[in-house]
Order: structure tokens, then C-alpha cells, then sequence
């Protein structure tokens, strides 16, 4: 029946030769990497190859190397960069060194060579060539003479890549790139056509060169000048992402334990990329512990960021406009808290009110009110001067407002009421000295006989409420237009653009702003990680008084677990100034974008950083950094993501939408 279903027959039918079914002889083994990495399959054709990376998924490739002859005449630190960080490409260096005494025999022939050439083109009077193979012959002299006293060496060296897409026309769209890329550095590249596989396999991490006449000789200080100089890497334990090298984010970790302190500079001309790369650092902070950032604004830049992350904006003036005039009491003392015997079990918190120092700091401020009046001549205070307004401080904090080192003292229990009309007692900060309240001792001690003081008197007048710099006089009063509490917002920003920058007004602002925030904020929270930021810190290296509150807070900012970021354009204006030098020596961390030629020198003599670094200071685009941190130096690219651009953005010209 079946033979009849298929048509056929006894008669009809041919014997088939049974297929004889036997075991295969397999071992039990493990996937070697080699077996893991095999391909589906692959089909090489003239100029590009087609891989079968999965069920129904193909990738096309193509292979090409360094001409021979196609190598730049010379050569910079990291000059294959453009290989090396290229996108889904593989790239291979193979390198075969000469031996020393067959290197000297072969530049001695090539120097025999290179005379006589040289010596019939002086003949024939062929200036240009004579001139050309004169060169040549120097340098391979000096080559010659290096290996001889094994200061160099030779090698023979070929370099290959290969690279990837999804489709021909993407293929032919990324060597076309490539190839644009690397004759920024005279590079030329040559396809390996007809030789795909080849190439290919030379790409593999086999250790071979199968691409036949692709290599040409390089001494090794261009050898070693191919590989990249700069880490993609910083070596910190955690951190937060501050850019982009190539396909790999760089980690920054601002409190790592391998760094000498926690300070930062940020220096790089308008353009450059400066501002978006510090607002990076205040945003992704918080994703590495830095639970409070207070900012000295002086254009203002830094409102939106501020709005964004929840923080709160203070603008100080000088001018009385209701509901947004604020004050900071320079004499407000708070309570000081150090940590003892940290890191161990028995770390604990001393807490007191530190009296003498802060009259230390009152009379710094009374000695810059004097500065700022006299500009230019010797301001500093008189021994008569400082003798009473010591006992005027002391006898202030002490017998008239009641203030010891107990931390209560600086508080008062105040009678309040809640919705419900019920009484509670609240504690509250007491009224601290003001300016008046000094005024008027001096005044007092005048009237008592006490003589010296008419000039005090009269500058210390100036700054009291009503004349014309009385801006900080009176009780602290914040007004910031935010429902946020000041004690518990993340970033507290002061805007001081409205003060002149001509006169008295802005400086004095920042130095009563710097010694409050480091009382108020730092020296009160001593535990917890900070920074605070200093904008456009040029503009403060004329008032001694400013560059000497960073070279306290920079010197001692490890202690209290605080970062102090300095913003600035010109690093050389740091470099001429003694003070300001030793606040940069301070800076463990110090990021350079884009500067100018007369910076570059300085730079280079301060960092100790090689020519070809400050040649990508120099050149760089807007957003490329060179960062130190400790003994590290990375390259990236700061790459803002488009939700953080909003509120990142610099440049009134760039839409952010």
C-alpha cells in the first residue's frame, strides 16, 4: 500500500545503500573564550567584510592600516588618539623591535646613502634637495647616536584597524570619518583591499601581523608618544560622573582619601565651557554625599540651578526694596563644633561658643572698614585702636548680651503662640552686637576721656544704619522669596551682583559673607560634606583681607570636611600674586578648559604639565577639560545630559528647548 502511495514497485525500486549511523567521539569540556567569540558566520569580500552576529542580524567591517609612507613628519603626545577612541572600532599595533647592533649597521648605510645623495645634489647645485636630505641625514645621525648610547632604540611597527556598522552605507559614513580624523595629524590611511581577511585577523587579539608590507620603522620616543598620556580613568573609590572620554564616563570622587585636601580650581576663558562644568560638579555632588553647597554669586549665574535643586537664593544690596533687602550681622556668633579623636570608636562632638575667636574675626572686620576707607595707604589699626575695640567686643558678648562658651547662651526662651492660641516657649537666637552697639562704646569711651579713637569713630559711623554703607547693620534678616528652610536647603546662593563693584560695597559684602558662612555653616556642621563656591574669584585678589579667608579655609577646609571651589578666567592673575599662590598650592584638584597664550606659560610652570598638555589647554573646544587630581591628570569631555541643560545652559544665544 505504501509502495503504491509513492509510485513504486518491487520492479521498480532501487536498493538504497543504508546509512550507516555511528557515535561521535566527543570529550567532556568546557566553552574555551575562542569558541565563545565565534562568529555565525562571515563572507570577505575586496574591500569590507559581512559578519553573521546573529539569527538574522549582519554586520558589515573593514579593514585598513597606516600606509607606510603615510606617517606625520612628526609627531605629539597621544597622536593616534583619533584610532584609539574611535567608535565600535578595533584598533592593533604590532611591533617587532631591531636588534641594537643590526639598528646601528643598517643607519650607517642609510647615512652612506643619504651623503651621497646629498653631496650630488650640492653638485648639481639642486638647493631644495640638498637642502631635504640634509635634514634627514641630522636626524638619522642623531637616531644613530641615540641607540648607541641606549637612549633609543628601533622597531619596526604597523598599525592596523577595523571597523564596524550595521549597513554599507553607514560603513563607507564612519572611514570617511575616521580617515577626516586622522589627517588632522597628516595620517594617511590605506583600505586593505583584497586583503579583508588579513586585516581582520591582524585585528584579533592573535598577537600576529598576517597584512604583509605594512610596517615601517619608528624610533621609540614616536612609539611612546602613540599611546595615550592622559587617563580615561581616575583611580578614586566611588565618585560621581564629571564627563565623557571617548565611550567611558570619568568618575571624580571630590573627597577621595588619596587627595591631599578637598579643595578645587576651575580656571578657563569666557566660552569656554567653564560654567556648565562647575554647575556639574554642584549638581551631581549630591550623588556623592555633598549634602550643602553655598555659593558667592556675583553676576548672578547661578539662580536657576539653585531654584532647581531646591535651594534657596539670598540677594544682599545695598538699597531698600521691600521683600528683598536682606542682612547678615557680621558680630552673629554661633556655636562651634569640633570633632575629636575622628575615625575611631570613640569619635565624638565638642560643642561650645567660642568667644576669642570670634573677636578675632570683629576686629579683621573693623581693620578692613578701615582698609576700604584709605585705599592705598597703611590702613591697618592702631594699638590704641585694637585695645578697645577688644574690650568693646568682650565686654559686649560677655556682660551685655550674657554669651559664655555654653551653647545655650547664645539662645532665649521666647514666648510664643499656636493656632490654637495657646502659649509655648520657643527657643530662639538672641540679639547679638551690632555695629551701632560699637559705635556707641566708642562714643561712650570718647566722652570718658579716651583719646585715639576719633578716626575709628568717624570710619566705624559710615557703616552704621542710615549712612551710606549701613547695609550691615542690624539683627540678621533673610529674605529669599522660598518656602525652603535655610538650615535644611541643600544649596544656599548669595546674590551680590547688585553691589558695585567699584567701590567698598562688594568687598567688604563677600568678607562679611566668606566669616559668616564659615561660622554659620562649616564650623557649626562640621561632620557632613560642603563646599562653597567662589565665582569669578579674580575679581577678589585686590582685598588681602578675601585671598586671606581662602588661604584659611583652604588650609584648614579638611578639618570641617569642606570643599573650597574657586571659579575664575585668568590663572595668571593667581600666578603674579605671592598670597594668591599659596591658595593655588592649596588646591589639590585644579580643572583647566580653554585659556589663553599668556596663561599657558604659567600654567605649565606652576603644574609642572608637559608642552603637549598645554598645547590641548591652548586648543581646546568648549567643554574639553584637562583635570589633576593628586598626582592624576584625565582628559574628557564635560557633556551636560539634556535635562540637566536646562538649567546648565550659559549662553543666551543656545536654545535649551
Amino acid at each position: 500500500m505504501l509502495a503504491k502511495l509513492f509510485g513504486s514497485s518491487k520492479n521498480k525500486q532501487k536498493k538504497s545503500k543504508e546509512v550507516e549511523w555511528e557515535p561521535e567521539a566527543r570529550e567532556l569540556t568546557i566553552p574555551s573564550m575562542v569558541d565563545n567569540a565565534l562568529n555565525d558566520g562571515i563572507t570577505f569580500s575586496e574591500d569590507h567584510l559581512k559578519i553573521q552576529t546573529g539569527l538574522g542580524k549582519i554586520q558589515y567591517a573593514r579593514s585598513f592600516y597606516v600606509k607606510p609612507s603615510g606617517y606625520p613628519r612628526t609627531v605629539r603626545i597621544n597622536w593616534l588618539e583619533a584610532l584609539f577612541s574611535g567608535d565600535d572600532m578595533d584598533c592593533a599595533v604590532h611591533i617587532d623591535p631591531f636588534p641594537r647592533t643590526e639598528a646601528i649597521r643598517r643607519l650607517k648605510d642609510k647615512i652612506d646613502k643619504l651623503e651621497a645623495i646629498f653631496y650630488s645634489a650640492q653638485k648639481n647645485e639642486n638647493n631644495a634637495r640638498a637642502e631635504d636630505t640634509w635634514q634627514k641625514l641630522q636626524d638619522t645621525k642623531n637616531l644613530r647616536n641615540q641607540i648607541r648610547n641606549n637612549q633609543n632604540g628601533l622597531y619596526y611597527v604597523s598599525i592596523q584597524a577595523t571597523v564596524y556598522a550595521d549597513s554599507l552605507n553607514e560603513l563607507n559614513a564612519r572611514c570617511a570619518d575616521v580617515e577626516s580624523s586622522v589627517g588632522g595629524e597628516s595620517i594617511e590611511l590605506i583600505t586593505a583591499y583584497g586583503r579583508q581577511k588579513e586585516g581582520w585577523l591582524s585585528c584579533l587579539a592573535l598577537g600576529r601581523n598576517f597584512l604583509k608590507k605594512s610596517s615601517r620603522n619608528l624610533d621609540q620616543l614616536s612609539l611612546t608618544a602613540m599611546f595615550p598620556h592622559t587617563s580615561s580613568k581616575l583611580s578614586h573609590t566611588g565618585g560621581m560622573p564629571i564627563g565623557r572620554y571617548g565611550q567611558e564616563y570619568v568618575y571624580f570622587n571630590n573627597f577621595d582619601r588619596k587627595l591631599n585636601n578637598y579643595n578645587v580650581g576651575v580656571f578657563g576663558e569666557s566660552g569656554g565651557g567653564k560654567g556648565v562644568f562647575v554647575k556639574q560638579l554642584i549638581g551631581r555632588g549630591f550623588m556623592d554625599g555633598i549634602s550643602r553647597v553655598v555659593i558667592f554669586d556675583v553676576e548672578p549665574e547661578y539662580r536657576e540651578i539653585t531654584h532647581a535643586l531646591g535651594g534657596v537664593v539670598i540677594e544682599i544690596r545695598a538699597d531698600e526694596i521691600k521683600g528683598f533687602t536682606s542682612r547678615i550681622n557680621p558680630l552673629d556668633i554661633y556655636v562651634e563644633r569640633e570633632i575629636m579623636e575622628r575615625n575611631t570608636p570613640k569619635e565624638y562632638i565638642v560643642e561650645r561658643v567660642n568667644i576669642p575667636e570670634k573677636v578675632k574675626e570683629a576686629l579683621e572686620f573693623f581693620k578692613i572698614m578701615k582698609e576700604s576707607t584709605k585705599p592705598g595707604t597703611d590702613a591697618n589699626l592702631t594699638p590704641t585702636e585694637l585695645g578697645s575695640l577688644d574690650e568693646i567686643m568682650n565686654e559686649l558678648y560677655k556682660k551685655d548680651c550674657g554669651i559664655t562658651e555654653d551653647i545655650d547662651s547664645i539662645y532665649v526662651n521666647a514666648e510664643t503662640f499656636d493656632q490654637d492660641g495657646n502659649i509655648q516657649w520657643e527657643k530662639q537666637y538672641k540679639n547679638m552686637p551690632t555695629i551701632s552697639d560699637v559705635y556707641r562704646k566708642i562714643n561712650e569711651r570718647i566722652n570718658n576721656g579716651h583719646t585715639g579713637l576719633d578716626e575709628l569713630k568717624t570710619i566705624i559711623g559710615l557703616f552704621t544704619a542710615g549712612r551710606a554703607f549701613g547695609l550691615f547693620d542690624g539683627q540678621t534678616s533673610l529674605e529669599t522669596n522660598s518656602d525652603v528652610n535655610l538650615e535644611t536647603a541643600p544649596i544656599v546662593t548669595f546674590d551680590i551682583s547688585k553691589l558695585s563693584q567699584n567701590g567698598i560695597e562688594r568687598p567688604l559684602a563677600q568678607h562679611v559673607l566668606m566669616t559668616w558662612t564659615w561660622n554659620r555653616f562649616i564650623k557649626n556642621d562640621p561632620k557632613p560634606k560642603k563646599r562653597v563656591v567662589q565665582d569669578e574669584a579674580w575679581m577678589t585678589l585686590n582685598y588681602p583681607s578675601m585671598v586671606e579667608f581662602f588661604k584659611t579655609i583652604s588650609a584648614r577646609g579638611r578639618k570641617w570636611n569642606v570643599s573650597l571651589t574657586l571659579v575664575s578666567q585668568r590663572y595668571e592673575m593667581f600666578h603674579r600674586s605671592e598670597a594668591a599662590s599659596d591658595v593655588i598650592a592649596q588646591l589639590a584638584t585644579v580643572a583647566f578648559l580653554k585659556q589663553s597664550d599668556q596663561d599657558i606659560e604659567h600654567i605649565l610652570e606652576t603644574f609642572r604639565f608637559s608642552d603637549e598638555v598645554g598645547q590641548m589647554i591652548r586648543t581646546a573646544e568648549p567643554g574639553d577639560v584637562i583635570l589633576k587630581a593628586g598626582k592624576e591628570i584625565v582628559s574628557f569631555r564635560s557633556e551636560p545630559t539634556p535635562d540637566e541643560w536646562v538649567y546648565l545652559n550659559t549662553n543666551q544665544n543656545v536654545s535649551v528647548v
